[in-house]
């Protein structure tokens, strides 16, 4: 688990900085798939029998194994992209067989061709426009095929996901993203 325990200010430059900078990196944020992820408040983390001795500054981010025991604290400005990821690899590391730094970067790609499918629909969406106020049969035909072939890429896409989220833990059962 990753849990983020916020401060009582949301207005505080800790907050605004691992809220504009840190949590928007794209390879934090396709870290985070390896955990369940949790936000909680300063005063819940103080009744929660784990947590409230996992730091006392607020913002910070604990890692807990899957035994309940805090693998690593980052407080206050100890929080950078950097760091969180080297916590989050090194928890990773302890829980999963599967690689982080190769499922992120596997991931990345994959997101990198999600986004040539955008432009493909985009693309074809203004094709259709065009066929509508210009009739042509060949085009048509044209489109059609391009659709088909954009429908079968991403439902390829689709199970090239799932499969690279079906992350193996160490204890050999499959674990939930």
């Amino acid at each position: 688990m990753m849990i983020f325990v916020t401060s009582d200010d949301p207005t505080s430059k800790d907050m605004r900085k691992l809220e504009d900078v840190v949590f928007v990196n794209e390879q934090v944020g396709l870290g985070s798939k390896f955990f369940d992820c949790v936000k909680m408040s300063a005063g819940d983390a103080l009744q929660d029998r784990i947590i409230a001795e996992a730091g006392n500054a607020t913002p910070r981010i604990v890692f807990v194994r899957r035994d309940y025991t805090v693998s690593s604290v980052l407080q206050r400005t100890g929080i950078s992209g950097g760091k969180l990821l080297k916590a989050m690899k090194s928890a990773a590391r302890t829980e999963y067989k599967t690689n982080f730094d190769k499922m992120v970067r596997s991931y990345r790609k994959m997101l990198d061709e999600l986004d040539r499918f955008d432009s493909k629909r985009a693309y074809i969406a203004d094709q259709k426009k065009r066929l509508a106020a210009k009739p042509n049969a060949s085009k048509a035909k044209k489109i059609e095929r391009e659709e088909k072939e954009l429908a079968e890429g991403m439902e390829e896409w689709k199970k090239q996901e799932a499969a690279l989220l079906e992350l193996k833990t160490k204890d050999d059962k499959p674990a939930e993203a």
